[in-house]
């Protein structure tokens, strides 16, 4: 029986691939994702021929259509995002969604994330955490969800993209106070970034290095005031 095989893939590393995720590549007879620029430097690079397929938010719904069609006629897909795992802040659960309902079979192939990815290496509290994503971009409904998540004693997990991130890092000064957070950016990557220090002592930092607010930034956020911890955790060796 063809199926949908949700593949993840590397964040920035492409060395960081499964065994498992190459294979199903290479079986499938068509790869759907989210760029089809970026999926090809990953497939060049492990020579996979199979055909990409574009499939993002603005194509979904009819994108969905013809997937869902042509697996039930017994093509197999792989569903790609970007980077790392679909379905986490891209359109992907709109095919997901749609395959369930006409009864197709979904296998997750799991892989790299960047939210786990910072996580583990932010210090902060792992035993319970909220993935919040991109926040909403008008001003009122992200101050609105940010003192909502001030209620929350979990760390939660944001994305940002580097040209705003300064002012979000001000809201949630603003908001919760000189908390503790991890400031990370090009996870995986040559210039990899991993920082957690207190709130104001990364805004000064991030003000002083132009080129920390390049890219997507993943923070991961500890809203307990009273957070026990008294190291600064520095990754980098420069």
């Amino acid at each position: 029986m063809a199926a949908l095989y949700v593949v993840a893939t590397p964040i920035g590393n492409l060395e960081d691939i499964t065994i498992r995720a190459l294979k199903t590549m290479r079986q499938v007879d068509f790869i759907a994702c989210e760029d089809t620029r970026k999926t090809r430097i990953l497939t060049s690079r492990y020579h996979i021929k199979t055909r990409l397929i574009p499939y993002h938010e603005y194509n979904k719904k009819s994108a969905a259509d013809g997937i869902v069609a042509s697996i039930s006629k017994g093509n197999d897909f792989a569903l790609v995002s970007e980077a790392g795992t679909p379905l986490i802040s891209d359109p992907g659960s709109y095919l997901v969604r749609l395959c369930l309902k006409n009864n197709i079979k979904v296998v997750p192939i799991p892989g790299p994330s960047s939210l786990l990815t910072a996580l583990s290496a932010s210090g902060l509290d792992t035993s319970e955490f909220t993935f919040i994503g991109f926040l909403p971009k008008k001003g009122g409904k992200r101050k609105k969800l940010l003192v909502k998540l001030k209620e929350e004693k979990r760390v939660f997990i944001l994305f940002e993209p580097g040209r705003s991130v300064e002012k979000l890092l001000a809201e949630i000064n603003e908001i919760f106070g000189n908390i503790k957070i991890c400031y990370a950016k090009e996870l995986t990557k040559i210039y990899e970034f991993i920082e957690t220090k207190d709130l104001k002592t990364i805004l000064l930092e991030i003000q002083s290095r132009p080129e920390l607010i390049k890219g997507e930034i993943t923070l991961v956020v500890n809203p307990d005031p009273d957070y026990n911890s008294d190291v600064n955790l520095n990754h980098n060796m420069f």
